[in-house]
């Protein structure tokens, strides 16, 4: 079973539906823990970096069987800060699985201050939420990522 671990704001169900569309179901979606794993703050930005972590863990969602249009669609809202890797992950069922993971291309990153979703959620979830919907409008299918990136930095204005 192909899976991809979620564990920053594509937890949140309204970007989700944002990002996804319609080419994924609510069915998909189940609540999993990443173990000796810990989310750090991407430097100089406000999104998570998912980084491995001796005795700690991270809850966050796995999306099962994602169409490949839900991928198409998962990388161009993720941009090329990410690339995939793999880790295992734990089912709330306690199955263990293999799921991929948008992983930092920049392996150098100096991760100090640790990301959380509650957090988050109180403090940036509303802008981006409308950051993601504009995004997402404007750009899917019509742009590059290299295009619709301008676009992006042009919304975040919006959290001044």
């Amino acid at each position: 079973m192909h899976a991809i671990f979620l564990y920053g704001s594509l937890m949140d169900p309204e970007v989700r539906q944002y990002v996804f569309a319609d080419s994924i179901s609510d069915r998909q979606i189940q609540p999993a823990r990443a173990q000796n794993f810990q989310t750090f703050t991407y430097p100089g930005e406000t999104f998570p970096v998912l980084s491995a972590c001796e005795g700690y863990s991270v809850e966050g969602e796995v999306l099962l069987s994602p169409s490949p249009e839900a991928l198409e669609r998962m990388a161009f809202y993720e941009g090329d800060e990410y690339g995939m890797a793999s880790l295992e992950v734990q089912l709330n069922s306690g199955q263990q699985l293999l799921a991929h993971y948008n992983q930092a291309n920049d392996e150098s990153l100096p991760l100090t201050d640790i990301w959380c979703f509650r957090r988050w959620q109180q403090t940036e979830r509303d802008t981006l939420v409308q950051m993601c919907k504009r995004y997402m409008e404007r750009c899917w299918g019509k742009m590059t990522i290299e295009q619709a990136d301008l676009v992006w930095q042009e919304l975040q204005a919006l959290r001044a």
